[in-house]
Parts: C-alpha cells; structure tokens; sequence
C-alpha cells in the first residue's frame, strides 16, 4: 500500500485533495518530522518508486520545497533535505506559539461566524490516521497538519493563512508527547472547545498549552 493512502486523502472542508497536493505533502511531512534526515539525498526516480506515482507529482513537489527552503540544491544538480539544528527548532517552536496567540485572539473576535462543524470534522481523519497508523506515522501527521492549517484559515486572512501553510515546520508531530488523560484526538477536541467558548484568555492559554505539550513540553507554567 503506498504511504499515499490514507484517511488524508481529503481536506477538512470535505475536498478531495489533488495527487500533486497529496505528494507535496507528504514529502514535507516526511522532512519536518524527521523521517528525511538533513543531508539525505532525494531523488524522483525513487520516491515515485516509493509513493506509486508518476515523477510529474514529484518534481513539482521538490520545486515547491525548495522554494520554501525545505530542500536545496548541491554539486551537479542533486537535491538534499536542509539541515534544521536544535536551536532553529527551538526557534520556530517560538515562532509557533506566537502565531498561535495571535490566531487565538482572531478566532475569538469573529467566533460567531467560525464554521465550528467543519472544523470539529477535522477530528475525524485525524482520529481515522491515528487508529490505522499511529502518532509517529507521516498519515498523522498529514492530518495533523490539515487540523491546524484549518485553525489558521478560520483565525487569519487568506494571505497570512497561505503564508503559514507552507510553514508546515512549525506543527511537528514526531516529539508529540501523549500525556496521562491527554490523549491526542481528546487533546484537541478540548482546543476546538477552548477555542469556541469565545473567551480570549481560555483560548490563548489553550493554544500556548497546546503548542508547548505538542511539542514535548511538560512545563506549562
């Protein structure tokens, strides 16, 4: 079965998503959480022999990582997974609460005219990759993903929503810490809950808590 197949294979609003978008997301995935180490070596031959797919769908993803500076360009052409140290990491992990914040405070404003059902289906692929697949699966973390870009397309405007869809860096899953009574699908169902309740301090926090379990924080001072 190719890694491609997964409960993934349709956004939160319901969409099937495109080959090429499906591709270009895997592949990020596969880099922000580890499973492509810096410095390896990527080529299309292979991971179309991988995913089960034409090259087309592969290019055009490599092309688009590049460009978001995921991926680079070495001696004769070859193309290679960017290095991101612990101190870029911990870096962008700022970056993340931070934006969160911000996403917090938005979404609360105009919380009447959030599409909350939409957003609380978004439970559902993420429930479906986590049962078939596990936390540390790239099928998780494909939904993961779409989870959150969800959260950011309802909270922010479509330039500043676009923006942070290609920062796909900023959502690990592969530090996800499964705390005692936090199980993942429960976890966020409680942010959606915070996030709806239309009171900015509870869904600020929830966010900041959030972001700092998800990324294997347990100070939530």
């Amino acid at each position: 079965m190719s890694p491609l197949d997964s409960a993934t294979a349709v956004s939160t609003t319901g969409e099937p998503l495109s080959v090429r978008e499906r591709v270009y997301r895997y592949l990020r995935q596969q880099i922000t959480t580890g499973e492509y180490a810096g410095g390896i070596r990527l080529t299309e031959e292979e991971i179309a022999d991988d995913l089960g797919v034409s090259r087309t769908p592969i290019r055009e993803a490599l092309q688009r990582l590049t460009s978001e500076g995921l991926v680079e360009r070495v001696r004769r052409g070859q193309l290679v997974v960017v290095e991101v140290d612990a101190a870029a990491r911990a870096e962008l992990h700022e970056l993340r609460v931070a934006f969160d914040q911000v996403a917090a405070k938005l979404i609360t404003a105009k919380c009447s005219e959030v599409d909350w059902d939409s957003l609380y289906a978004g439970l559902d692929p993420l429930a479906a990759a986590l049962h078939e697949y596990g936390v540390v699966s790239p099928q998780y973390a494909m939904a993961h993903l779409e989870f959150h870009m969800a959260i950011n397309r309802a909270a922010f405007c479509p330039v500043t929503s676009s923006f942070l869809e290609r920062q796909a860096f900023l959502y690990p899953t592969d530090d996800y810490v499964q705390q005692s009574g936090h199980e993942p699908i429960s976890q966020h169902r409680t942010l959606l809950d915070d996030l709806a309740s239309g009171d900015l301090d509870r869904a600020a926090t929830a966010m900041r808590v959030h972001a700092l379990r998800g990324h294997g924080n347990t100070t939530l001072s």
